[in-house]
């Protein structure tokens, strides 16, 4: 009888351990469902939090350290980003996805030869390894050592798509400022006027375009008011071929603390790091400031979260580069302010046949935090945007709501600070 028992006594304990394992498979199993659900809707804190709970779980570590990973990247903490890819397994199931977001941050912290040794000992595309290559042999250098006022230069579409006297390789132009790009853009036959090699970059979307050629290349220097470039890098976009326009974009802003002056028509640079040019340029915005949080994808992707009517925790990709003019019901020039595709219109119930005619004038409202405003026209987007690593994006918000606004992008502490004047 005593063996019996004892026996009964292991068969209870075992069924014990085995319902409690099962319970803990169980829990991890629905933590990282949470987790990247909430990722995906671009819930950042809670992500971190879920995460956090995940890598001490042996079945769901390396998918917790794959969200603690990217979110450091997002939030621009590059290094400890690429310490958390240290240790995560090679093994584990989605680490290639991993790859493009490795060099994007090296590429952050200026790390051009670890970038190319890490794309060569991944094996990534041959482009990406040539262009990381270039990068290398000529590698980026800003300088400004002031407090540099830029004003808008005069012209049909400075109200639109705002322009500034710049040099490039010693040229006098006009490069247009577009936070859906990089660092510079422009055509080919334009690169060609500026004697600047390119190399083959595969296909891509660019320039409203589903798919075009790029070429990537190096232009050696580019001056705009104080600021000085050396080495830029150049994606030239095959979709601009007719176009003379020189874009700049957020990496260029990226440099230093960066305030788009649309009232007063100027742009406001700094250095990032020097706290008396800070203060400097900080003393310059109006007093009445909004402050909202954004995060940063792949090179340059700048999203935040806002609201369209009764839609609220949206993302929305900040790009001032979306220039659609026509005319409103009086035959005024209008810009519109947001696109995106047609599927996630129909999911706000938004009429069909506005939709398809690419002109939309809904009775909503578009939000960025306690900032809202309405009567703005909408456009229809071929394709949708995002996601981005993973995070939906429900379309793109552009320069005709952010015009309102004295609006800063400090990439130190990612936030914008929207100052609006007295009448708003």
């Amino acid at each position: 009888m005593k063996y019996l028992s004892y026996r009964n006594k292991l068969i209870i304990l075992l069924c014990l351990v085995t319902v409690f394992m099962g319970n803990m498979i169980t829990d991890a199993s629905e933590l990282k469902t949470q987790a990247w659900t909430a990722w995906e809707k671009g819930e950042i804190t809670q992500t971190g939090e879920l995460a956090q709970e995940m890598i001490k779980s042996k079945s769901e570590r390396m998918s917790g350290l794959h969200l603690l990973f990217l979110k450091a990247f997002i939030e621009g903490d590059y290094e400890e980003s690429l310490q958390l890819y240290k240790e995560i397994d090679k093994g584990y199931e989605r680490y290639g996805e991993l790859d493009k977001t490795v060099v994007n941050a090296y590429l952050h912290l200026g790390r051009y030869s670890e970038a190319e040794q890490f794309a060569v000992s991944r094996k990534m595309e041959e482009r990406e390894i040539s262009r990381l290559k270039q990068l290398k042999n000529y590698p980026f250098k800003a300088r400004l050592d002031s407090v540099a006022v830029i004003p808008f230069a005069a012209g049909p579409l400075s109200d639109y798509f705002p322009g500034f006297e710049a040099e490039l390789n010693g040229q006098k132009i006009i490069a247009n400022v577009d936070t859906g790009g990089t660092f510079l853009h422009m055509s080919p036959d334009r690169a060609k006027e500026f004697g600047i090699e390119l190399i083959p970059f595969g296909k891509g979307r660019a320039a409203g375009a589903a798919q075009t050629d790029l070429f990537h290349g190096i232009a050696k220097s580019f001056c705009l008011g104080d600021a000085e470039f050396k080495n830029v890098p150049v994606m030239a976009v095959a979709a601009l071929k007719g176009q003379k326009f020189i874009i700049f974009g957020t990496n260029i802003l990226q440099q230093f603390l960066s305030t788009l002056d649309y009232p007063k028509k100027q742009l406001v640079l700094s250095p990032r790091e020097n706290a008396e040019f800070r203060k400097g340029h900080l003393a310059k915005l109006p007093e009445d400031q909004v402050e909202i949080p954004f995060h940063m994808w792949g090179d340059h992707y700048m999203f935040v979260q806002g609201a369209m009517g009764e839609f609220k925790d949206l993302n929305f990709f900040i790009d001032t580069g979306l220039v659609l003019i026509r005319g409103d019901e009086n035959g005024n020039p209008r810009q519109a302010a947001f696109t995106t595709h047609a599927g996630m219109y129909e999911e706000w119930g938004f009429d069909a046949e506005e939709v398809k005619r690419k002109w939309i004038k809904p009775p909503l409202s578009l939000s960025l935090g306690p900032l809202s405003q309405e009567g703005h026209y909408l456009t229809t987007s071929g394709q949708p945007f995002g996601p981005f690593g993973g995070i939906k994006i429900h379309g793109l918000l552009s320069h005709a709501f952010l015009k309102h606004y004295t609006w800063t992008i400090d990439f130190t502490k990612r936030v914008y600070i929207f100052s609006r004047n007295k009448q708003q």
